[in-house]
């Protein structure tokens, strides 16, 4: 019995020491974790939102009581990186039709350029792209499927152009940025004139806090009718919240020839978005003061509005998320006109939209 006991553990004994024998051999060693593979040099993504809408008051009869659902916005985009420094950007847009004419969702391009990022982070960008015009306040105001900024509501200058943009932080915390654009001012649309655009912007933007930009635009128009656009913009970001306020003016020059008077514009704006529970509820009122007629109102889809009278555009609601890709919204716009000294047509009916708006993002 003691004979098989001995044998027993000297066995075990060498079994052990032949194993740290194999562990030790000098070469062999282990294996090393693989490195994750690099993600994809492209990213696929979409955006969708509409409303059921009601138009509870309209000075259009057309559109008086007029209810349904639309999609406002898709976007379908395609991001490509050919390397860290330069990208290129495809992005396909497609909408109902805004004036309750009918009508299928056709595709067209909305994005199509090309970025080179040189010398750290300042960058050129060329292609149909956004314009400098509203592409901060949009980004502060945060809620473009509620409502377009006032530039671009109110048709003042267009969301996209063909051009070159040059860009990127004037100061080593990156908190002071500029940016230069020249562009054909055709909007998504091929060139068909010989007139340009120019946009340049100046901005402080830290990661929170006060932010604020100003903006000058030229436009070139037949027969010396050219338009010059300043905007200046001041907001304040905070965790549970953010606030802003622009005011805008436009100069028209009344083209040669032309009997009529050139023509002013000043557009006031303010808003504040509230977080009421963090990720999941917020509350949002913005006001924006036309103090003339608008000119271009009529073009606006979605909210027709009277291009005779100056007016207050009130819009106000909640903001539920499902999560923060999926997003229900009940809100309310409202249009009021207040009579303008001359005004040869009489003063419009206010209008009201009542709105369910939904959102989600992939």
């Amino acid at each position: 019995m003691h004979t098989r006991t001995f044998f027993a553990i000297a066995l075990l004994v060498l079994s052990t020491a032949t194993a740290a024998a194999q562990d030790l051999k000098p070469g062999v060693a282990e294996a090393p974790a693989q490195p994750a593979p690099p993600p994809p040099p492209y990213k696929l993504s979409g955006l969708m939102f509409g409303d059921y809408y009601v138009f509870a008051k309209q000075h259009l009869d057309a559109w008086e009581g007029q209810h349904g659902l639309w999609l406002r916005r898709v976007y379908f985009t395609y991001d490509h990186t050919f390397t860290p420094k330069l990208s290129t950007r495809l992005r396909l847009e497609m909408n109902s039709n805004g004036k309750l004419a009918g009508g299928s969702l056709t595709p067209y391009v909305k994005d199509a350029y090309l970025r080179w990022n040189f010398r750290g982070r300042q960058a050129l960008t060329l292609g149909i792209q956004p314009t400098l015009t509203f592409e901060h306040v949009e980004a502060v105001w945060g809620l473009r499927h509620i409502e377009k900024t006032p530039l671009d509501l109110y048709r003042v200058d267009s969301a996209r152009d063909f051009g070159v943009t040059l860009s990127g932080p004037l100061n080593a915390p990156q908190t002071i940025k500029y940016a230069v654009q020249f562009g054909n001012e055709s909007g998504n649309n091929a060139e068909t004139d010989t007139f340009k655009s120019y946009r340049v912007s100046t901005r402080y933007e830290p990661k929170q806090g006060l932010t604020a930009e100003v903006m000058l635009g030229q436009f070139g128009r037949p027969n010396d009718g050219d338009r010059t656009t300043a905007q200046l913009f001041a907001g304040y970001r905070a965790p549970r919240g953010r606030l802003g306020a622009q005011y805008s003016f436009q100069k028209r020059r009344a083209p040669d020839g032309s009997t009529a008077p050139d023509t002013d514009l000043d557009i006031f704006s303010g808003f504040g978005v509230f977080d009421l529970m963090p990720r999941r509820l917020s509350a949002f009122v913005r006001a924006d003061r036309y103090a003339d007629p608008c000119p271009d109102c009529a073009g606006i889809d979605y909210l027709p509005i009277a291009t005779t009278h100056p007016f207050t555009m009130t819009l106000a609601g909640l903001e539920y998320s499902l999560q923060p890709s999926v997003r229900f919204s009940p809100n309310v716009e409202w249009v009021a006109y207040s009579n303008r000294g001359g005004a040869i047509a009489a003063r419009p009916a206010n209008d009201a939209a009542v709105r369910l708006t939904f959102y989600w993002t992939f």
